[in-house]
Order: structure tokens, then sequence, then C-alpha cells
């Protein structure tokens, strides 16, 4: 590495100087894309800056560079006899021609020169000065054959992006979906607001927490598993419709659809409820569809097998109990007595459901719905009206009591967003987190814990308010044709063991 810096040094050019100013812009660029094959505009220049990812010397005055621009593929062609001033012929010693003879693979180049097509009508731009950014001090692998070793890839993320492009354009993607999300918002009247990320408590869904240590306050912190309380206290506070974008973190398991550290949407809006948020999920999901793509479908392999996933609304609606009952034959009713709870067990081992403890009935019922409905829901589902023990944020069913006025949205049998109408009894929520704490206390690592913060909040007068949340990485990973969460994620977590 040294030997190639002091190499450049040698030559009388800087290894890395200051600055290059550069005036590139790729879409202006593109415009010239009408010029016929041959032709130059000399008096129209571009002056940039990129990483030289093919370099190919046509002959000994004659060299072709592809650079990366920006994400963007851009090709520069260094003809030494654009160079000549007064008819004289390039000196070897001048800059211009050392450049061309040692610039190498990975290198940051300048470049200035004037737009055109080649001979073969490849958009050009014929350089009449380039310059040494950078260099890079390591062998790369061509850019065709890219890098192949996974962990190489995510940990070295920087490598995979400048070698590839598809894996740029999931992250343009990507940063496309969330740009669509805020502006469809944005034109709804939502307001974009940012919640701490470490707090005293955690809550707003049912997880493990990471726990962490205040030195100054002496006492204990968590990283957030949702923005969830603070967002309903906006609502309390006079805000009728707030979202936040943001990162959550939960200290669960790693697989391919799960991270502890995601990105998800939360919104809420006042006065509206859950069929107000089923219809702005629909809404939000199915235009950013159609926006980013010119169409509601997109293909995704699934079990080595390409499908169709169709966002077209409205989405297909299924009753949970009514679907279990149907599959199971088992009629779901007193849902909170021990005697239930024991039934459903025996129902697992009838079934053949198994999952490690706690037995608790929130938890049996989620595998018996993983179990028997969400493995049916390749298309998106809406999953309505889960059994109130499940819910304990969520506002009973205006008509049956032992249900909530809760959905969630199923793609590719994963769940992509989760919604209810809120509930806004400081009495009864009160009452629901000691349950959850008694699930806690049995065992249950992500039952959520009491606040009494929160409550308080309640007690000011929450008004009818709807919530939603999604998942930005699995919409991503659904949108992009990914099967593994890591490639939708720049930067992953990384195994110290490794």
């Amino acid at each position: 590495m040294q030997t190639r810096y002091n190499q450049i040094e040698s030559l009388g050019l800087s290894a890395y100087p200051h600055i290059y100013d550069s005036l590139f812009n790729y879409d202006e660029f593109q415009k010239y894309q009408s010029l016929e094959n041959g032709e130059k505009k000399k008096n129209i220049f571009f002056k940039g800056v990129g990483r030289i990812m093919l370099k190919r010397e046509a002959s000994k005055k004659l060299y072709f560079y592809k650079l990366i621009i920006d994400g963007n593929d851009v090709q520069i062609c260094s003809n030494l006899g654009d160079y000549q001033t007064d008819g004289k012929q390039i000196l070897k010693d001048s800059e211009e021609f050392i450049w061309n003879k040692n610039v190498s693979l990975g290198d940051i180049v300048g470049f200035n020169g004037f737009i055109g097509k080649t001979d073969k009508g490849e958009l050009t731009v014929f350089t009449i000065e380039g310059k040494i950014l950078a260099p890079c001090l390591h062998i790369i692998p061509k850019e065709h054959f890219g890098v192949s070793d996974p962990e190489i890839r995510y940990n070295q993320r920087y490598l995979d992006l400048f070698l590839s492009k598809d894996i740029r354009n999931i992250f343009k993607t990507r940063s496309k979906i969330i740009k669509t999300m805020r502006d469809i918002f944005d034109e709804e009247g939502f307001m974009e607001v940012e919640t701490p990320i470490l707090a005293n408590s955690y809550g707003g869904a049912n997880a493990k927490p990471f726990k962490t240590y205040l030195n100054d306050l002496k006492q204990d912190m968590y990283l957030r598993i949702a923005p969830e309380l603070y967002l309903k206290q906006l609502i309390i506070g006079g805000f009728n419709k707030v979202f936040e974008i943001g990162k959550q973190f939960r200290n669960e398991s790693l697989d391919l659809t799960h991270n502890v550290e995601f990105t998800s949407v939360e919104t809420y809006w006042s006065p509206a409820d859950y069929n107000n948020m089923l219809f702005l999920c629909e809404k939000l999901i199915s235009e950013i569809v159609f926006k980013i793509f010119g169409k509601y479908t997109v293909s995704y392999t699934y079990n080595n097998k390409e499908l169709e996933l169709n966002f077209t609304p409205p989405f297909k609606r299924v009753d949970i109990l009514s679907e279990l009952q149907r599959k199971t034959g088992y009629k779901f009713t007193n849902l909170e007595s021990e005697e239930t709870r024991l039934e459903l067990i025996s129902l697992c081992e009838k079934f053949e459901v198994k999952f490690p403890p706690p037995y608790t009935t929130p938890r049996i019922l989620d595998k018996l719905i993983g179990e028997f409905i969400e493995v049916d829901c390749i298309q998106p589902t809406f999953l309505m009206h889960h059994p109130i023990i499940m819910s304990p944020l969520a506002k009973p069913h205006r008509e049956d009591s032992n249900l909530s006025e809760r959905f969630e949205l199923f793609v590719l049998t994963k769940e992509i967003a989760n919604a209810y109408t809120e509930l806004n009894s400081p009495f009864i929520q009160k009452q629901n987190f000691i349950k959850q704490m008694k699930d806690k206390t049995g065992g249950d690592e992500e039952a959520q814990i009491p606040d009494d913060d929160f409550v308080k909040a309640l007690e000011y007068g929450l008004p009818p308010t709807g919530g939603l949340g999604i998942g930005i990485d699995r919409l991503v990973m659904f949108l992009t044709n990914q099967q593994n969460i890591r490639e939708v994620l720049l930067f992953n977590i990384r195994n110290n063991k490794n």
C-alpha cells in the first residue's frame, strides 16, 4: 500500500488533494443520449468525480474508463490528442500522460471534458483533464464477478456497493419507498415528528428490550421497541395527524426476516378508528408500489418460483377466529379462563404445534394463527379482529368485547403492518398492563410492563384515535425481490466471533 502511495507522490502528483470542484449532474448528462454516433459537443463540458471500475487501453494515446458517479455508471475517454496545445504533442512527463499510465481500478479520480458519443454510440465525456483524488490501495475484484462471500459483502458494504449496480439499485429503491411514503403522508395532512429512542421504560409492543444504564442519573434506560406511547401522547396534546419514521430495537432473534434494529413508520390519526387506518394502510402501500413501478404488481421469487404480488386495492380480509374455528374445529370462547388455556394447549398437541414455554393464552393463540392462517397469506391479506387478550393497547370491538378492533397486514406469510382503534380508557388500560405484568412474571419476556406516565396521559383524555405501524425493511424486501432482510440494510450487525 505504501509503495503505491510513494509511486504516485514520486511522479509529482498529490495522492490526496484537498478538493476537486465537481458540477456533474447525471440527469443532465443523460439528456445527450439523443446525440448521433460519433457526434461531439466540444462546447458543452462536464466536470465530475468518480471511482474507476474499468480501464481499457485502446492505444498508446487512447484510454476508456468506466466510472461510478453517485451510484451511476459513466464512461469517460481520455484521448491524449485532446490535450494538445498549439499543435504540440503531449509530453511524456506531463500530468495528463502520467495520470493515464498510473491510475488503477478502484481509484477515485476527477475529470473535466466535453460531451459526445463514441463511434459505437456510447455516451461519453471526452476528457481534457484528469486527476487522482484518492488511490485505491487494495486489489479489487472485477465488477462482473463482485464479492461472493456474504460476510465480506455485509461487513464491507462499501465494497459491495461500488462493485454491484444491482445492490446499489436496492438502496435507491429503498430511498424512493421512504420518500414516497413521506410524500403521501404530507398530502394527507400528517405532521412528521420525532420521539425519544432512549427512555425510562419501554412499551407499545410485546418484545424484549435492550437495556442500558445512564451514568449521570444512575438509572436504567431502554432502547425503544416502538414509539407508540409517545405518539399517542401527541394526539392527547392536540395534534390530530402525526407520523414517525425511525429505528426500533428488539433484543430478539436474527433470521431472514428479523433484525434486532429495524426501521418502521408509525402513524396516529384522530378522530379515526381501525377502519380509517385500514384504508390508509391500503392507500399507502398500493400507491407506493404504483408510483415507483408504474403498476400495482411486482415479481418475487418465493420457494424458488417466481410469482406476481398484486397490491391492487382492496386487499383480501380474513376474520381470525372464524378462520381458526373453520380449520381446527374448535370454538374459541371464554379466552381469559384457565380452562380455555389448557384446552388450547391440548389443541396444539393435537395438531403438533410446538413452541417453547411459557404457555400463556396470547402466545398459544399467536402460534395457532401462525400455523393455520398466516401460512396461507401470500398475497396482501388483512387478518382482522384479534382476540382482545392479544391486544393490550387496542380498543375492544364495539360489537363483541372479546375481540379487538385490530388488523395486521400479511404478505408472503409475514406481517408488514399492524393497526387498531386505540384504547383510550385509562381504567381498562391499567387493567391490561396488570394482566401483561402477570404474563411477564410467568416467564413471558415479551409481555409489556406498566407505563404509569402513559396511563396518566390517558386520564387527560385521548380522543377516538386510530394507529398504524408498518415495517419498512420487510416492505423493501418484498418490493425489491430480496429473501434476506440483510440485503436491504446498508449496514448489518457484526458477529464478533467471525
